[in-house]
């Protein structure tokens, strides 16, 4: 018996550090995939507020137009920026988490991001 509840703990010690990285990649995907849903809707909600918004190295302003989870930051080298009717000029974003950057080509005028 003691035998076979060694094993047990030895296999689950041996198991448990695969499965805790393979549930951090796929909330990583599951954010990644939030952020490009509202990049996607970007142009929209600008239009509907009738302001124009950009993209800069410190974010995005307004800044209530993107909701980041947590830990994630969004920018552009480069200002890129929606006009009032929702027309982009077109740029790459850069999101970041942790040591991860991920980059992402926007082409005007709708700047749709491709699907990751």
């Amino acid at each position: 018996m003691i035998v076979v509840l060694a094993l047990v703990a030895l296999l689950g010690a041996v198991v448990m550090p695969s499965l805790l990285k393979m549930q951090q990649a796929w909330q990583r995907r599951l954010d990644i995939q939030n952020v490009m849903a509202q990049i996607r809707s970007l142009g929209y909600r600008v239009r509907l507020a009738g302001q124009p918004a950009a993209f800069g190295p410190a974010g995005i302003m307004p800044s209530d137009l993107l909701s980041m989870p947590a830990g994630w930051e969004v920018g552009a080298a480069s200002p890129l920026i929606y006009l009032a009717n929702g027309a982009c000029l077109g740029g790459e974003l850069i999101l970041r988490h942790d040591e991860a950057i991920e980059h992402i080509t926007l082409p005007a005028p709708l700047c749709q991001p491709a699907t990751p």
